[in-house]
C-alpha cells in the first residue's frame, strides 16, 4: 500500500542508519513495527501488579514444554 508521509529528513536518516534494510520504505516499515511492539510490550507491563500468576502452574507447563522438545531431538 502506498502512502504519503511527511517526515523529517533527520529521522528519516536516523532510521536508515539503524534498520539499513536496503530502502527507505523497508527501513520505515520496520521501525514502525518496532514502535507497535514496544507499545504492546509497555502496555503488557502496565499489567505488572494487576495480575495474579500461578507460578508453579508456569513452572509445571515450562517443564512439560522442555521434555517436549527433548522428545522431538
Amino acid at each position: 500500500m502506498r502512502t504519503t508521509l511527511n517526515l523529517s529528513e533527520d529521522i528519516i536518516r536516523e532510521v536508515e542508519s539503524l534498520y539499513d534494510a536496503g530502502s527507505r520504505s523497508k527501513s520505515v516499515e520496520m521501525a514502525l513495527q518496532d514502535a507497535v511492539r514496544l507499545k504492546k510490550l509497555h502496555a503488557f507491563m502496565d499489567l505488572k501488579g494487576t495480575l495474579e500468576i500461578d507460578e508453579e502452574a508456569v513452572k509445571v507447563l515450562r517443564e512439560a514444554e522442555l521434555g517436549e522438545d527433548e522428545d522431538h531431538r
